[in-house]
């Protein structure tokens, strides 16, 4: 496993000392453009080098230091290596984001886990664009967590501060990293973090694979296996490009996770109910547990569907009743 973090980051950057006891495993990419840190492999962007011919520095994609990243992004990627699990630690801080951004096209080799927290909403809203924007295709992922950190302002006391705010956030985030690291070894297909089990699930699988026990389980200490994996074969094997067959498929049209994920289920969930009311069939839906990043469907609504349409086809079509929808329903908000 590679840990990449930035120097820049508001939680995760070289002066946590939570990150110390996987000093082994983190790759510190320096933003500003000078090594920050003995302690941790640093890898620096030419940043210092051109911040004095290059404007005004501003957010996401046109900020000077994303530039200045993206110009490297080729070295920075063959510093990767091959065939590992790549972990990008990232928090509010849209610069936190760049490693990801300008590695998720250019990197084939290893399977890419992407973890972090949004901005405030009362941050400034170039900021808040910036880091949405930079999240916007996570196809490349393997694995994703998201925290919603304005989840906190609507269990805000009057009591609190906005330090202590920010500080509840940031402890939470961190208490999760033995589950997320621990996780990524043992995960097999492409998967979402559930806050709700505190824990991976596959995107394709069901509510009904979701294991709410694991939420008390005893998660503080991380395993993550002290090798690395190199490639000893000494030549370079063709590429093999796979058949034509079901599993292409299916790497096609996989589903992938999406930070709005679960406001479309719960969307879809709704027409379901009221198409099976306004055509008196008998219906159950059971609100899935999930939360956080999902694809938005999965097993358990594609049964759903299956059996209203079963059932849709048993009334004449002059007697169904479609509900009226809003695709983008989800999106107003």
């Amino acid at each position: 496993m590679r840990i990449i973090i930035t120097d820049t980051g508001f939680i995760w950057n070289h002066k946590n000392p939570v990150l110390e006891q996987l000093k082994d495993f983190i790759l510190v990419v320096c933003l500003e453009g000078k090594r920050v840190s003995h302690q941790y492999e640093c890898f620096v962007s030419p940043y210092l080098l051109w911040r004095h011919r290059m404007g005004m520095d501003k957010f996401g994609i046109e900020d000077q230091k994303y530039k200045a990243l993206e110009f490297v992004a080729d070295d920075l990627n063959r510093e990767l290596g091959y065939h590992d699990e790549i972990l990008f630690l990232a928090d509010g801080n849209p610069e936190s984001l760049y490693p990801f951004y300008v590695l998720k096209d250019r990197n084939k080799f290893n399977r890419l886990h992407l973890c972090t927290i949004s901005p405030w909403k009362f941050e400034s809203a170039g900021r808040v664009m910036a880091h949405k924007k930079l999240l916007s295709d996570l196809s490349q992922l393997q694995s994703i967590v998201y925290i919603n950190s304005n989840d906190y302002l609507n269990k805000l006391d009057i009591y609190d501060t906005k330090k202590e705010l920010m500080q509840r956030a940031s402890d939470d985030y961190t208490a999760l990293l033995p589950r997320i690291v621990n996780g990524i070894q043992d995960m097999k297909v492409k998967s979402y973090f559930d806050f709700a089990s505190r824990s991976y699930v596959p995107i394709y699988a069901g509510f009904e694979n979701i294991d709410l026990t694991k939420a008390a389980d005893e998660a503080s200490e991380m395993n993550v296996p002290l090798c690395w994996q190199h490639s000893t074969l000494g030549s370079v094997l063709p590429q093999k490009y796979p058949k034509e067959d079901d599993r292409t498929k299916e790497e096609i049209e996989g589903m992938h996770a999406r930070i709005d994920g679960k406001k479309i289920c719960d969307y879809l969930r709704q027409l379901r109910i009221e198409l099976a009311r306004v055509n008196g069939i008998e219906f159950f839906s059971e609100e899935c547990p999930s939360v956080g990043p999902c694809a938005g469907t999965c097993a358990k609504c594609d049964q759903e569907s299956a059996y209203l349409s079963r059932r849709l086809a048993n009334i004449p079509l002059s007697d169904r009743v479609i509900p009226e929808s809003k695709l983008t329903e989800w999106e107003v908000s």
